[in-house]
């Protein structure tokens, strides 16, 4: 890629974690603007590892005035990235539609589709103009077939996200630009801290591999999308779920 700049949102995750750690372990020169709510130990341990090859990037994507004005320091410090990974999210919460609070998802459609418009709106023009340039939004399986019961508010925003990625892909296709997406199911991270163990360990027991995913699972098809390998592939959503999904 032109600048070897890679954006991700939503960093302090565990797949963010994993993922940047992979990009600059495989890419000895690529940089990573690492967005995260309030900086914190992670992404300083990724500075700690990999020096200034990672800059710590601060904003609450809850706040669109917020989002704009990272954007506005991207563009103003470093320019257009040649590649975003989009995957912020607030906590996941198993609950019925009756108890479906419409503020709380405001503020989840706020962090993963308002964000993402808000800065796709100001990159991607300039995006593509790039010899190359990468979109990848990281959804989940609930997009694909029934979803699992309880989880209406997090259905709708990974609905509302790939509707967003696809349109944005018809949208981008005679450019350089590819936009794509991984749809993982159940991934065992700190986003399931508020969720009973029994229905994290029900989910590995249903699932053919017989137990859920790790963040690593998900770097193979990440880096695919982000590479050259992906040049005739946008609009796509790549299930990683372990045969629960073919």
């Amino acid at each position: 890629m032109a600048n070897k700049i890679t954006l991700v949102t939503g960093a302090s995750s565990d797949i963010g974690q994993a993922f940047i750690r992979s990009l600059l372990l495989q890419d000895a020169d690529a940089i990573v603007l690492a967005h995260s709510f309030s900086g914190g130990s992670k992404i300083e341990g990724l500075q700690t590892e990999f020096g200034d090859r990672v800059v710590s990037l601060t904003a609450d994507f809850s706040q669109a005035s917020s989002v704009l004005a990272m954007a506005d320091t991207i563009l103003a410090v470093h320019g257009p990235p040649s590649a975003i990974v989009h995957l912020p999210a607030l906590r996941l919460v198993y609950e019925r539609f009756t108890k479906l609070k419409w503020d709380r998802l405001q503020a989840d459609l706020a962090v993963q589709v308002q964000s993402a418009v808000l800065l796709l709106q100001r990159f991607l023009p300039l995006m593509a103009k790039m010899p190359q340039a990468r979109v990848v939004f990281v959804l989940s399986s609930v997009v694909h077939g029934m979803p699992p019961k309880f989880l209406s508010l997090y259905t709708i925003v990974k609905y509302a996200q790939l509707g967003l990625m696809r349109a944005l892909a018809a949208e981008y296709a005679a450019t350089p630009v590819r936009i794509n997406a991984i749809s993982p199911s159940m991934v065992e991270t700190q986003f399931l801290q508020d969720i009973a163990p029994v229905a994290v360990e029900m989910a590995a027991a249903a699932n053919p591999l017989s137990r859920n995913a790790r963040p690593d699972d998900l770097l193979g098809a990440l880096h695919l999308l982000l590479s050259p390998g992906a040049n005739y592939m946008t609009g796509v959503d790549i299930p990683i779920a372990g045969g629960t999904i073919c």
